[in-house]
């Protein structure tokens, strides 16, 4: 992972750097992060994502200096997270699961489950090596990924 990089809680003053972020992902990214083509987070979600309404959630990032560069959330115990392409296979999602089970545990949740595009195969090798498990997820197109927490490797 880079180490020039701080990596902290996103708040609600944070909304416009997180759109300039989902706005500077690369079609692809945005397409295996958020199942469509969006070009930006609609209100609602961009809301959720900066002002967690329940302790138990959290949304991280990564910051370089310049803006964000990777975005970790974490709701109800379901995750998901997004690393820039310029940083991408640099160690910067592994660090993002950490701090997500980290904070699960903190929140004594008792699992993390997530959904894949099946073609992911940087997201569903990450989860796996964490101890998720693939289960069916009624979409031929998307795996879910669970985790028990006591089976939760550090």
């Amino acid at each position: 992972m880079p180490r020039d990089l701080v990596i902290r809680k996103l708040t609600g003053q944070d909304a416009t750097l997180v759109q300039e972020f989902v706005r500077g992902l690369s079609p692809r990214s945005r397409h295996e992060r958020y199942f469509s083509a969006i070009s930006e987070l609609p209100p609602r979600e961009l809301e959720r994502t900066t002002r967690p309404a329940n302790p138990s959630d959290a949304s991280l990032a990564a910051f370089d200096g310049r803006g964000l560069v990777a975005l970790a959330e974490c709701a109800g115990g379901e995750i998901a997270l997004v690393v820039t392409d310029a940083l991408q296979g640099l160690g910067l999602g592994h660090e993002l699961m950490q701090r997500l089970l980290d904070h699960a545990q903190r929140a004594r949740l008792p699992g993390l489950h997530g959904l894949v595009r099946v073609g992911n195969r940087a997201m569903l090798h990450l989860a796996a090596s964490f101890g998720f498990r693939a289960r069916p997820s009624g979409d031929p197109d998307l795996v879910r990924m669970e985790l028990a927490l006591a089976d939760a490797c550090s």
